[in-house]
């Protein structure tokens, strides 16, 4: 596995990595080991051992640093404007809503508790970009071969309901079966109503991606067995 990055994205990766640890993580790195070749248009880049300010000062050497997600501990960059600089962080729920959650940045934190908040173990792989390789604490690569969703951790997936739908739109893509465990947390989201918190915006953007997909029978049939469709 080996990702390929034009020459002012290697400058940038390999100034950060001169001075912190610097690793791809998300999707990026499931379509890698999926497709064994990605379209580089959503990098996600987290980077250890650094604080934000230091890594504002590296980024700044090749442009403009937008600042808007400093408080969440991201980061872009105008040249760069596919990747997202990242520390890695802890996130709590502290509302109903998508946007009510608490946000802790660490940029020492164990890596595989950093993991622990994404959705599906195939989205919890990260590719360590000094030593070019494959991180899976989550067994994300073992869950591929066997085509399988599977939450990564009940307490972290619950707190966002707007992972039913992407589980839908992602078993509609990639024609994957889903967990048991996994199926029967989104079946007790659904009875507790915790759905009803998402705001349109983002209910119509999962849609898109389930409807626009190649087999968008898999997710609309999944969302009705659960009886979570929604309905005008």
């Amino acid at each position: 596995m080996k990702f390929e990055f034009n020459h002012l994205e290697k400058s940038v990766l390999d100034s950060l990595s001169k001075k912190g640890r610097v690793y791809l993580v998300g999707g990026i790195v499931r379509d890698m080991v999926m497709y064994q070749k990605v379209d580089y248009h959503d990098v996600d880049v987290e980077i250890y051992d650094l604080e934000i300010d230091e890594i504002i000062d590296i980024l700044s050497q090749y442009g403009k640093v937008n600042e808007v997600g400093k408080s969440f501990g991201i980061l872009k960059l105008d040249c760069l404007p596919n990747f997202d600089f990242a520390l890695p962080r802890i996130e709590r729920k502290k509302g109903q809503t998508h946007r009510e959650f608490e946000v802790e940045v660490h940029k020492n934190l164990d890596m595989k508790i950093a993991c622990r908040r994404r959705d599906f173990t195939i989205n919890a792989m990260m590719y360590d970009y000094q030593n070019e390789k494959l991180i899976d604490y989550y067994q994300g690569q073992e869950d591929i071969k066997n085509k399988c969703l599977k939450m990564v951790d009940e307490k972290t997936f619950y707190e966002d309901p707007l992972r039913v739908l992407r589980l839908a739109q992602f078993m509609a893509r990639f024609e994957f079966q889903v967990d048991l465990k996994t199926k029967e947390i989104c079946q007790k989201m659904v009875n507790e109503g915790v759905l009803q918190y998402l705001s349109l915006e983002r209910i119509q953007q999962e849609y898109n991606k389930l409807l626009m997909s190649s087999h968008p029978s898999m997710g609309l049939k999944f969302l009705l067995e659960l009886n979570a469709l929604i309905r005008p």
